[in-house]
């Protein structure tokens, strides 16, 4: 072990990032009091408990608000009109950017995207009118945008509510925002389309460490989505939630579990694990009234480990990708992405040569694999290949396991 101990620290020194812990901060867009339904005001909330940590802004508190505006006829230029609102007419798609501390959000019946900057003293608001955010004119609320997250790959994704619209946009200087085009029905989804209003509309995104998204949508339907595939796979209904109750806002507490809020009930909040989809309430005091909330946002991942491992190093090849790299928890996940449909074996080699791990798996479109190391598994360099029916290697990498 002393021979290979100070290169495994280097190897995994090249692959490290700075990871923050997962927090049970995020912001909710709520109504200007509890059981209003035009959701103007933004609060900061603790995900434990659902209790309201400060109110960021309300239309009530008529706060003085700066504006920047790019991409549009105002050219980029700050000014501070008195007769605009930073939501207008209520906000039901948000995403937090947690690298640039930035609140991205769309008004409803909008066509362009903004973000707070949080590390404003003041209100400070910046509206990107670029015209690739736009989804047209909005007849009915087919192509209105109800959901927003920052994936994994720290990317920002938007969605109309009939799914013919998946948005892409990046958070950098010079913002680019692609539309994606339509997500795409997985062929395993028994009839239940991601484009059908009575099971898929409204809701919101969250994303998980593996690059995924997940729909929830506003009657409990759950989607796993590829944003690089754009095949949206119907996972269930989430469980033991009131009849009545509708999904609007989602966000992965601290502990992995999805925080889940309605748009019109203020009868209380719900944490939905993810694995199982069951629901079950947060408690708070006896009829105490909660903010109905129509969106919510958090820099939270689902899948997410005990230590905040940041998902580095994503080597794809051949449609296979492995991640997190280095590995903690001697668990990793292999995703087949666009692969010939076929049996293929994963094998893995410690650095001596010792195989480890010799698994074969029938693959058949978009497909993640959790793979466990053996408890016995020493701390060091691992080769991974997978090889296909006809016995040729179709991947090979090395991991380090920590």
């Amino acid at each position: 072990m002393k021979k290979i101990t100070l290169p495994l620290l280097l190897v995994a020194a090249l692959f490290a990032e700075k990871s923050t812990a997962q927090s049970n901060k995020a912001y909710a867009f709520t109504g200007e009091t509890k059981g209003t339904y035009i959701w103007t005001a933004i609060r900061e909330i603790d995900l434990s408990n659902g209790s309201v940590i400060r109110t960021l802004y309300s239309n009530n508190d008529a706060p003085n608000v700066s504006y920047t505006f790019i991409n549009n006829d105002w050219g980029a230029q700050k000014v501070n009109p008195s007769n605009l609102t930073p939501t207008i007419n209520g906000v039901a798609a948000a995403a937090f950017d947690e690298k640039n501390n930035r609140l991205y959000f769309t008004p409803m019946w909008g066509n362009d995207l903004r973000y707070v900057d949080l590390n404003s003293k003041n209100i400070s608001v910046v509206v990107n009118s670029d015209a690739n955010f736009s989804t047209g004119k909005h007849v009915d609320e087919s192509n209105v945008i109800t959901r927003m997250v920052i994936g994994a790959d720290g990317n920002g994704y938007a969605l109309t509510n009939d799914a013919n619209n998946f948005i892409q946009f990046t958070t950098g200087k010079n913002p680019v925002i692609t539309n994606l085009g339509a997500l795409i029905d997985s062929k395993n989804n028994n009839g239940i389309s991601v484009h059908t209003q009575c099971t898929s509309w409204g809701g919101d995104l969250i994303a998980d460490v593996y690059g995924n998204l997940y729909l929830f949508a506003y009657r409990g339907h759950v989607f796993k989505i590829n944003p690089t595939t754009r095949i949206a796979e119907h996972l269930g209904v989430v469980k033991n939630l009131p009849e009545n109750y509708t999904i609007n806002g989602a966000a992965v507490d601290a502990n992995g579990d999805v925080f889940v809020t309605s748009a019109t009930l203020t009868t209380g909040y719900y944490k939905v694990n993810l694995s199982t989809l069951n629901a079950t309430a947060i408690i708070k005091s006896e009829n105490e009234a909660v903010y109905n909330a129509s969106d919510l946002a958090s820099s939270n991942l689902a899948y997410r480990d005990a230590k905040n491992t940041p998902v580095t190093n994503v080597v794809r090849n051949n449609g296979i990708a492995i991640y997190p790299n280095p590995v903690v928890n001697k668990t990793f996940a292999i995703q087949f992405d666009k692969m010939p449909a076929g049996n293929y074996t994963i094998e893995i080699s410690d650095i001596n040569g010792k195989k480890v791990i010799a698994k074969t798996l029938n693959i058949n479109g978009v497909q993640n694999e959790k793979i466990n190391m053996p408890k016995s598994s020493a701390t060091g360099l691992y080769f991974i290949k997978v090889v296909n029916s006809n016995g040729n290697a179709v991947y090979t990498d090395k991991f380090v396991v920590e």
